[in-house]
C-alpha cells in the first residue's frame, strides 16, 4: 500500500483519503473499539462503561462533566452508564466536599476488580497499534497526536 501524501495547501484534496489523519484517526479508533469489545465480550461492559472504569482507575475522583470529556460521551448518556454501572456495584458517586452541586465518581472494590480485567486488554491493544514502530517513532506519534487533540481542542 501506498503512502498517501498529505497535501500541504488546506484547499487541495489529498490523492487519497488515507491523506486526511481525521480519516486515519477515525478508521483507528473504529477497529480499535470492535476488537476491545470482542476481547471483553465475556465481562459484558459496553463501550462507555469500558471507558468509564479505565478512565476511574487513572484518574478516581472525576466529576460525571469530567468523564463525559474523558469517554466520548454526552451528559444524558453518561448518566444511564452511571445509573447502570452503580446499580451493577462497579461504581459509587459521592458530594465534592467543597462544592455540594458536584459529584465525583470512583470505583468500587469490584470496580477496581473488573479494571484488572479490562486495563490488560486496553494496554495489550495499545502495544499492538505500536508494534513494529520505534521508540523514536512511538514518542513522536504521541507528541504528534497530543498536539492534533490541543488544536482541535482550541478550535470547539
Amino acid at each position: 500500500m501506498s503512502e498517501a501524501k498529505t497535501p500541504t495547501d488546506p484547499e487541495q484534496q489529498p490523492d487519497d483519503l488515507r491523506g486526511l489523519p481525521s480519516y486515519l484517526l477515525t478508521r483507528i479508533s473504529h477497529r480499535y473499539m470492535k476488537a476491545i469489545r470482542t476481547e471483553l465480550k465475556s465481562v459484558k461492559l459496553n463501550t462507555i462503561a469500558t471507558r468509564v472504569i479505565a478512565a476511574l482507575r487513572v484518574f478516581p475522583g472525576l466529576t460525571v462533566n469530567d468523564l463525559c470529556s474523558h469517554t466520548i460521551s454526552e451528559q444524558p448518556t453518561m448518566s444511564h452508564a452511571l445509573d447502570r454501572l452503580e446499580t451493577d456495584g462497579l461504581i459509587f458517586r459521592k458530594v465534592h466536599e467543597d462544592d455540594s452541586r458536584i459529584r465525583q465518581v470512583y470505583l468500587t472494590d469490584k470496580g477496581h476488580q473488573m479494571s484488572e480485567k479490562v486495563w490488560p486488554v486496553i494496554l495489550g491493544m495499545n502495544n499492538k497499534m505500536m508494534q513494529g514502530i520505534s521508540e523514536e517513532d512511538r514518542k513522536t506519534t504521541l507528541r504528534t497526536l497530543s498536539k492534533m487533540f490541543d488544536n482541535v481542542d482550541q478550535a470547539r
